[in-house]
This record gives C-alpha cells, structure tokens and sequence, in this order.
C-alpha cells in the first residue's frame, strides 16, 4: 500500500507545478544573464548615439531652413532694389528685321522691373509675334542680374507674290507680308495670279517638294486656270523655258525636265499636265 502511495504522488500537481517555477526561474535568470552580458547593445548603451544622430538631424534642418530664408531674403531685396531694373537691353537672331523694331515692339524699357519683365513674358511674345508677323519664336534671357536679351528667330521668305505692280514676301508658313517691294530678292519664286490661299499653299507645296537642282532655276509660278483644270500652273525658268503642270502632279514629273530641255534645239514650253512634250517658241530656230 505505501508504494502505491509513493507512486501517486510523484504526479501531484503542486509538486509539478513546483518543477515548472524552478525552471521558469532559472530560463529567466540566464536570459538576464546573456541581457546583461558586456558589449551587449542596450538601451542605456544606445541613448547617446540616438541623441548624437537627433542632433545632427536638427542642425541640417535648421541649416536647410535658414539657407531658404538667406536666399529669400536674397531674392525679395534685389527685386526691390534699382539693381533689379534693367540696365542693358539687347536682341539676338535677327536677320531682316530690324533690332529696334524688335523692342519697339516687344514693350521693354530700360529701367523696367527684371522679374515683373520675366512673370509678363507671354505677353512680350504675343505683341512681337502680333506686330512683327515675321518672327516665328521669342525667348527672353536673363544676364549679369539685369541685362536682358531678347532671343528671336525668323520665319524664312519663300516667294514673292505679284499683285498691283508690287511685290510682296511670302514667308514659310504661308502668311504673305504686308510690305511692299518694288522686286524681288534672292532665288525666291514670284508667284502670281494666285487668287485666294487655297491654291497659294499648293504653289508653295509644289516648290518645296521641287528637286532642289531645280527649284534654283524657277523664276515664276503662274497660275493659270482652265475651265478644264483650275490647277493649271505654269513655269518660268530661269534659261528661258516654260513648263506647263497641274499643281497637284507637276512635282513628281518635273525631274523630267533637264532630260527634255536637252532634247529641244531651242527655247520652247514643255507641257507635263498630261503626258510629257515640248513646244518650241515660234521665234526660236528648230
């Protein structure tokens, strides 16, 4: 009986539930152990790293906040100041538009406020472009705190049209100038008898797409409706021929032309509008 006594409480719960705190005890004491352990990181041990890096996270906020407040400062007291007015005032990429024309234009004063000039930029390129139809881009341009330059390109003259006894330069975009000539300048076409846009474009498109060892030799587009074909245009060349055309076609069949003027004994007119032929003029000799 005293054995079977012995053998039942061996498994008594106090005295396991004993076994289970001497070892939760002596697991929590090791663990203190290796926590404590020398050159084991700690909070302790931490701390001054952590208030070193805050610190130097502080001193680069307070730098980066008093150089916006230096370079503002800056800023606000050389717009208000005369040495933000502007002293110097220049205009580059012209080529026949006269410079002063150009600031004449644009509204730019010396003495004006640089940076109230730079915030109305849009307006200073709308009245060039409105006044000047010619120039095709503006830029302004700040230098040496107040020189401003005024950056300009120009359309390029394409043709002249004739009308009235008078010449007047047709630029790239189609827009013909108000200005009137008594001739005409450079290799440019001179068109005439083109009576409304519509078929002006297309004149321009025909010489543009003209191979360029050709177009040096066009004097004059001239259109010449038919009531059969209202895009009949004709050619005045610069060696004394004429080549007939349609507007539409005559840019692909013109590369013909130095083989049919070499075939001609004279000066004549070759007709592209259909097929390909030539004609000499009555006073030439066959």
């Amino acid at each position: 009986m005293k054995n079977n006594k012995k053998q039942l409480g061996s498994h008594d719960p106090l005295q396991l539930l004993k076994v289970w705190r001497a070892y939760q005890i002596k697991r929590w004491k090791r663990q203190r152990r290796q926590r404590l352990k020398p050159g084991r990181p700690t909070i302790t041990n931490q701390l001054p790293q952590l208030k070193k890096q805050r610190g130097k996270k502080i001193r680069w906020q307070l730098v980066v906040i008093l150089g916006i407040f230096t370079l503002g400062s800056l800023t606000v007291t050389y717009f208000i100041s005369t040495k933000s007015d502007i002293q110097q005032l220049a205009v580059n990429g012209t080529k026949s538009v006269p410079d002063q024309q150009v600031i004449n234009a644009s509204g730019i004063q010396l003495g004006d406020n640089v940076l109230w000039q730079l915030m109305h930029h849009t307006k200073t390129k709308y009245n060039i472009q409105t006044k000047l139809p010619k120039i095709k881009q503006v830029g302004l341009q700040v230098s040496q705190i107040n020189h401003v330059a005024i950056n300009v390109s120009e359309y390029k003259t394409v043709g002249y049209m004739f009308k009235h006894k008078q010449y007047y330069p047709i630029l790239e975009n189609g827009t013909i100038l108000k200005t009137k000539m008594t001739q005409s300048l450079g290799n440019s076409p001179v068109y005439s008898h083109f009576k409304n846009d519509r078929y002006l474009k297309l004149g321009l498109k025909l010489y543009n797409d003209i191979p360029d060892s050709i177009q040096s030799a066009v004097s004059e587009i001239r259109l010449t409706a038919q009531n059969d074909n209202p895009y009949q245009v004709h050619l005045y060349m610069n060696d004394g021929n004429e080549v007939i055309g349609d507007l539409r076609t005559l840019a692909k069949k013109i590369k013909y032309y130095p083989v049919l003027v070499k075939q001609m004994d004279g000066k004549g007119k070759i007709d592209l509008e259909v097929g390909a032929y030539s004609k000499l003029f009555k006073q030439s000799k066959s």
